[in-house]
């Protein structure tokens, strides 16, 4: 069984099999869906949408210590490491370049026998997403020598990029679900001339977003879901209140009335 890397907010790694938690069984489930009905007359209903569920992910594991004493020692670093008081993110070193958020709920190791070494012990990871993310965002150069993408993050055989400077381009979401702008967002960081202020239209989902005001090149705007920001300062009178999302795989942007300019994304994917 490959590793499994424990790592905090604040970028602590706690690799479980080196500090003596030997993991034994670490299986991510399929994604679970619930859906709403309407009744239709007598014979029948319509499924009107469907839900994503939280995930729980079964970590199962076993303690192993020096004696006695190393052995109750170990116990509290494994209440350490798992302390879910804020989320924490879950690496298998077969895949390192993705991260599952995840909150551990209670759990009682029991040992085994008189031998320094528990039981199988079985930790439940709620992951509220449902979904893995990755490790880098957009703005990390996309190549596997950089060791931060990797396979099975459904990289096209091809050169691509989340920085243009031209009207038409594609932004291609190489997620499994939609990036939108209420629930995971895709930041755009755009800098250039549009005196009269300018459009970012996605064909692909038909959304435009709006700026009536007019910024230079040293101006910086950045929308990041619902809220526009031009150098810092909230913007949102003076766009259309619009908003983009980015629908599964390729997605057809055009933008008017902007020249010079340079537009980035910044984002992670989920799978």
């Amino acid at each position: 069984m490959s590793t499994i890397i424990i790592q905090r907010l604040d970028g602590t790694n706690y690799d479980l099999d080196a500090l003596g938690f030997r993991v034994k069984q670490f299986n991510i489930p399929l994604n679970n869906y619930s859906y709403a009905y309407q009744q239709i007359g007598k014979y029948g209903s319509t499924r009107t949408d469907s839900y994503q569920q939280y995930l729980v992910i079964p970590l199962i594991l076993t303690i192993t210590a020096e004696d006695i004493n190393d052995y109750n020692l170990q116990l509290f670093e494994l209440r350490r490491i798992m302390r879910s008081d804020e989320d924490f993110y879950v690496i298998n070193s077969v895949m390192p370049y993705m991260r599952w958020k995840c909150r551990a709920e209670a759990v009682t190791p029991t040992q085994n026998g008189n031998f320094w070494r528990s039981s199988d012990v079985t930790i439940s990871l709620d992951c509220a997403d449902g979904y893995a993310e990755s490790v880098a965002t957009t703005l990390t150069p996309m190549n596997f020598s950089s060791g931060a993408w990797g396979f099975g993050q459904n990289i096209p055989d091809k050169d691509i990029s989340f920085e243009f400077s031209s009207n038409d381009f594609v932004f291609h979401n190489l997620g499994l679900i939609p990036l939108t702008a209420d629930e995971r967002p895709a930041k755009i960081i755009f800098n250039g001339d549009a005196p009269n202020g300018f459009t970012i239209t996605n064909k692909t989902t038909g959304q435009t977003f709006k700026l009536n005001r007019g910024v230079s090149r040293a101006d910086t705007v950045i929308i990041n879901g619902i809220m526009p920001l031009v150098n810092d300062q909230q913007a949102y009178k003076d766009s259309n209140h619009g908003y983009l999302d980015f629908a599964i795989g390729e997605n057809q942007i055009h933008i008017d009335g902007a020249s010079n300019f340079d537009i980035k994304f910044d984002t992670r994917f989920y799978y």
